[in-house]
C-alpha cells in the first residue's frame, strides 16, 4: 500500500520489490533492487526515510522517521545491502552499509550504526548512541551512549546508570522530572503531530510485487 502524506508521495525505484501487504507512507525513498517484505511499515512522520539500493527489510518490521513538529526531527537512512530482520523497529536513526540487524532489533532516535556492523537478536541501540564501523552488539544487549563513546551490556540497570543521555531529552527536548507533567508534554507533542497528518491512497504502485518476483525466480 502506497500512501501520500501531506502531499508527499513515496519514491520507489522501478527495480525494488514491495510486498502487497507492506505500507509505505509519505516522504520515503526506496532504492534499486531493495526488498520490502509482507507486513512491513515504512513511514515518514515528516522527516525523510531513505532505504538504499539492495537493502532488505523482512516481515513485520517498522521503520519510522519522526518529529519536526513540536519536537526534534529524526530522519532515517538505511545503507546499501543492509539487512533488517523480522520484527525489528527502527525510529529516527541511521544504519550504515552492509549491516546485519537480527530479529527484533531496536534502534532509537539519533542513533547511528556504522558500516558492516552486526546488531544481535533482541538488542537495543539506545537513543543518541553512535556505533563505529564493524561494531558487534550481542543478543539482547543494550548499547547506550557514554561520555567516552558507548557501552554494550546485558545489564539494564548498568545501562541506565552509565548512559550519558536521556531518551526524552533527545526525542522530545524535555528534561521534565515529574512523571505526570512529562507524560502530558509528550502526549501534547504527539497529538499535535499525528492530527497534522493528511493521508490519501496514491495511485496503484508499478514496482514488482513479491509474488511476481518469486514466480519469475522459483528457486528463491
Amino acid at each position: 500500500m502506497l500512501i501520500t502524506r501531506n502531499g508527499v508521495s513515496p519514491d520507489i525505484h522501478a527495480t525494488a520489490t514491495i510486498a502487497e501487504t507492506a505500507a509505505v507512507i509519505g516522504d520515503v525513498t526506496i532504492g534499486g533492487g531493495a526488498y520490502v517484505d509482507h507486513g512491513v511499515v515504512i513511514e515518514s512522520g515528516g522527516p525523510p526515510v531513505e532505504i538504499a539500493a539492495e537493502a532488505i527489510v523482512f516481515a513485520g518490521s517498522v521503520i519510522r522517521a519522526v518529529g519536526g513538529r513540536g519536537r526534534p526531527a529524526f530522519p532515517v537512512r538505511i545503507g546499501t545491502r543492509t539487512l533488517v530482520s523480522p520484527l525489528s523497529a527502527l525510529t529516527g536513526c541511521a544504519v550504515g552499509r552492509h549491516c546485519y540487524l537480527a530479529t527484533g532489533a531496536i534502534v532509537l532516535q539519533g542513533a547511528a550504526v556504522g558500516d558492516r556492523s552486526r546488531i544481535g537478536a533482541g538488542a537495543i541501540v539506545h537513543a543518541g548512541t553512535v556505533l563505529p564501523e564493524e561494531t558487534r552488539i550481542g543478543m539482547r544487549h543494550i548499547a547506550a551512549p557514554t561520555r567516552d563513546g558507548y557501552l554494550s551490556t546485558a545489564d539494564v540497570e548498568q545501562a541506565r546508570k552509565l548512559a550519558g543521555a536521556d531518551f526524552f531529552d533527545i526525542a522530545f527536548a524535555t528534561t521534565e522530572a515529574d512523571q505526570g507533567r512529562l507524560h502530558d508534554q509528550v502526549m501534547a507533542a504527539l497529538l499535535a503531530e499525528v492530527h497534522g497528518w493528511r493521508d490519501v491512497s496514491a495511485e496503484p504502485p508499478q514496482w514488482p510485487r513479491a509474488a511476481e518476483t518469486v514466480a519469475r525466480n522459483p528457486s528463491r
